[in-house]
Order: C-alpha cells, then sequence, then structure tokens
C-alpha cells in the first residue's frame, strides 16, 4: 500500500513549534509561509493546502476573502521545514 504523502506531511507539520515552510511547487515557483488550513480529500487525506505568509494573523481580509494561496498538494514539489531544516519531497 502506497504512503498517503499528505498525511505524513500533515503529521510532520502540525507537531512543529516553528512552523514555517518554505514550499517548491512543480512550476518552481517558491513560497514562504504557514499552513493556516487544509480541505480533506477523497483519494488523499488532503487534497489542498492554504497557505498564508508568516506574518499574517488572520486568514480573511476586511471583506472576508481569503488571503495567502490555495494549493494542490499534488503541485507540491518539496517542502522547507524552518525549524529544523530537513527537506520533504514528493515525487
Amino acid at each position: 500500500m502506497k504512503t498517503d504523502a499528505s498525511l505524513v506531511l500533515y503529521e510532520k507539520y502540525y507537531k512543529l513549534k516553528n512552523q514555517t515552510i518554505e514550499v517548491e511547487l512543480r512550476n518552481h515557483l517558491c513560497l514562504n509561509g504557514k499552513f493556516k488550513g487544509f480541505f480533506k480529500g477523497n483519494t488523499t487525506y488532503i487534497s489542498k493546502w492554504h497557505l498564508v505568509d508568516a506574518s499574517v494573523l488572520f486568514e480573511t481580509d476586511n471583506f472576508g476573502f481569503l488571503v495567502g494561496e490555495i494549493i494542490n498538494q499534488k503541485d507540491i514539489f518539496k517542502i522547507k521545514f524552518m525549524e529544523d531544516n530537513s527537506v520533504m519531497n514528493f515525487n
């Protein structure tokens, strides 16, 4: 049985004290910030992540719109965790 990478990421991320991360997408775009939420998936544990800048306190703006980026789990190439400088690769 294949390991669900989104579940492994979820378990590691929510155990960290410093949850600041650097996300590299498959199109080589790099984003920095923190996950503020996620969308549960049907075939994987998590299908999408909500990433915002580390300095953002609230996930919405004054009009109620989400700030940050919604990232598909399948678009993530690798994640670097700033707390321990470890890297998680997704193939």
